[in-house]
């Protein structure tokens, strides 16, 4: 073969090399990704329409302005599907994922967090019970959902006996409001809207500090085609810029009054 030849060869493939890398990198501009549902104020389903709303959406949408990236949301029937999906890669990002062992197989976390989750104990207000210090608790009657809350796992066995686990908040809200539980474990902002629907922020109180912080992550499957280094940098860069401005907060309250737009208070049943 000629080396006139053997060249032409070489320049070909140089050039299929370069035209497939430069279409990677433009398919790598539009990532598919899904919510890892936690309720309202972070995800919830529009009436009627079935469109994920919620911080988590809100986020994906600034974050994709922030990185020049086209973030396109993908429907998901639950939480374990929506990580089926981005562990398999045929999604690349999930947002709305807490930093658990049992969740981290598969994923890139991507720091910052973009917010935290704060459960706290609620009591009736007024109530004559000292829960100065959280974790001294013997004697109070519980009620815990049975979601798993990372660091306070050993404090619930403390107080096995008088600790019950239910179905949901819902089910704790009302046996702290029918006497059969002294208090209950919720995260912050979804007792909040909970209450504010049901027209009883005035009988509850929060008691500080929180039981437990969780943040939620933005995580890459790590069989992303797109996932590498410098997209790894875009996004976290991007994910720094709405935590330090303060964005994310904006985004929170714009969401909260959204939710309580479409969910107005009903009558209170306190006492009836």
């Amino acid at each position: 073969m000629s080396g006139r030849l053997i060249g032409c060869f070489l320049l070909l493939a140089s050039h299929i090399t370069v035209n497939t890398a430069h279409a990677a990198q433009q398919a790598c501009t539009t990532l598919m990704a899904v919510v890892y549902a936690n309720a309202e104020p972070y995800d919830w389903q529009e009436a009627g329409t079935g469109v994920k709303q919620g911080l988590s959406v809100a986020v994906l949408e600034t974050l994709a302005k922030k990185t020049g990236l086209n973030i396109h949301q993908v429907a998901s029937k639950d939480a374990q599907k929506a990580l089926a999906e981005v562990r398999s890669g045929r999604v690349d990002l999930i947002i709305g994922v807490r930093s658990d062992p049992k969740h981290q197989r598969g994923l890139d976390y991507l720091s910052p967090a973009y917010t935290q989750q704060e459960y706290r104990i609620w009591r009736r207000s007024a109530e004559q019970v000292s829960l100065q210090q959280w974790p001294q608790l013997s004697g109070l009657r519980g009620a815990l959902t049975s979601k798993p809350l990372p660091g306070f796992e050993q404090t619930a066995q403390l107080l096995a006996g008088s600790v019950r686990y239910v179905a949901d908040d819902k089910v704790a809200t009302q046996m702290v409001l029918d006497g059969r539980a002294d208090y209950l474990i919720a995260e912050q902002h979804q007792q909040y809207l909970r209450l504010q629907k049901m027209g009883q922020l005035d009988v509850f109180e929060a008691v500080d500090p929180p039981v437990v912080i969780q943040p939620l992550f933005v995580a890459l499957a790590k069989d992303s085609a797109c996932n590498d280094q410098a997209l790894r940098k875009k996004l976290s860069q991007g994910l720094l810029a709405l935590t330090q401005n303060g964005l994310v907060q904006n985004r929170l309250d714009a969401v909260m009054q959204r939710w309580q737009t479409f969910h107005p208070s009903q009558p209170s049943a306190v006492g009836e």
